[in-house]
């Protein structure tokens, strides 16, 4: 069985349905595709950009529109995706949360370096929190990578008392 689609209409130039005023277009839309936008990303702020932005984006081309309310919704679903694969790449290369990130844990680790002589809270904060190489701790110290190692011995020796007491 051959199944027949039905052609195309041919639309006149001459008679085809006048478009809206991107005014009225603004008013009758935008509401909806703020609601769509922020179903789609959770957040009232980001998705009233994503609208906007599809708005900006269909004013560019709204002489050669045939279907400018149609054309707005693909531009804000895709504004969506767009931002929802930003977000997912954020959340990739986002380190995770080191265990000393409470602000209370972070007082008293503050007040544990404290204690320490200035060289080995020196040497443990660009070692751990800075994640630099006891090579270049060396350079910026002006002592052998040896030094700094011992020197990060010592000083996590030290902290091992204090959380301990």
């Amino acid at each position: 069985m051959i199944l027949e689609t039905d052609p195309q209409p041919v639309v006149d130039p001459d008679h085809a349905p006048a478009l809206p005023s991107i005014d009225d277009l603004w008013r009758r839309e935008y509401p909806v595709l703020v609601r769509l936008a922020r179903a789609l990303v959770d957040s009232p702020d980001r998705a009233e950009e994503i609208v906007q932005d599809a708005f900006a984006h269909t004013l560019r081309r709204y002489e050669k529109l045939t279907n400018p309310g149609g054309y707005l919704r693909t531009s804000v679903i895709n504004g969506a995706r767009g931002e929802l694969r930003k977000r997912e790449v954020r959340r990739r290369i986002k380190p995770p949360p080191s265990p000393a990130s409470t602000p209370a844990s972070d007082e008293y680790l503050a007040d544990a370096l404290a204690g320490l002589s200035p060289k080995r809270r020196i040497v443990l904060v660009l070692r751990f929190y800075a994640d630099m190489p006891d090579r270049e701790i060396a350079e910026h110290l002006g002592v052998r990578p040896a030094t700094v190692r011992s020197l990060a011995a010592r000083g996590l020796s030290d902290l091992r008392e204090v959380i301990e007491r």
